[in-house]
């Protein structure tokens, strides 16, 4: 269980003392957003990803991803170990709900991306192949291509990724 705190303090014997709510969920915080782009296929997968974040930088540039289980983004990385991690910016916040809150094998996600403005791009990995060129999301922060390091590890919702920067 996680812990939150309340919006009120209460004073008690002249000290400030905050008082703790118990919670299923975590925190909502302004934190980097990102999303991942899979490919399987012919088919690109884009979602959210809830968590990722740098754990090494030497000898190999690290990230932990956490994959939620039964997406097509998670089903994609689990056969190729491939995946394009996108930092979005304030302007992508109108697609949080869709790539986060939908599943591509219900709605065309490119198609309702462009829609709002974002049409996907072709990307030609770092290995120059292009029978396995994903499609990305214009005018992210930055775009890191990751490979799988390992297993994946089981963590409940997610399963949890290492994987190396190219």
């Amino acid at each position: 269980l996680l812990f939150a705190f309340c919006a009120s303090l209460l004073l008690r014997d002249s000290c400030v003392v905050c008082a703790l709510t118990v919670t299923d969920t975590p925190p909502l915080l302004d934190v980097p957003t990102y999303s991942l782009a899979t490919k399987d296929g012919t088919t690109t997968g884009m979602n959210i990803l809830t968590y990722a974040t740098p754990v090494s930088v030497r000898p190999d540039r690290i990230w932990s991803i956490g994959l939620y289980k039964g997406t097509v983004s998670h089903e994609q990385f689990s056969k190729t170990g491939r995946g394009v991690l996108q930092m979005l910016k304030p302007q992508h916040a109108t697609l949080v709900s869709l790539l986060g809150g939908s599943s591509g094998r219900d709605i065309d996600k490119r198609k309702e991306c462009a829609k709002l403005g974002f049409p996907w791009m072709k990307h030609h990995d770092a290995d120059g192949d292009n029978e396995e060129m994903l499609e990305l999301l214009p005018d992210c922060a930055y775009y890191l291509e990751l490979s799988l390091v390992g297993l994946l590890v089981d963590c409940g919702s997610h399963d949890v990724a290492l994987c190396k920067v190219k």
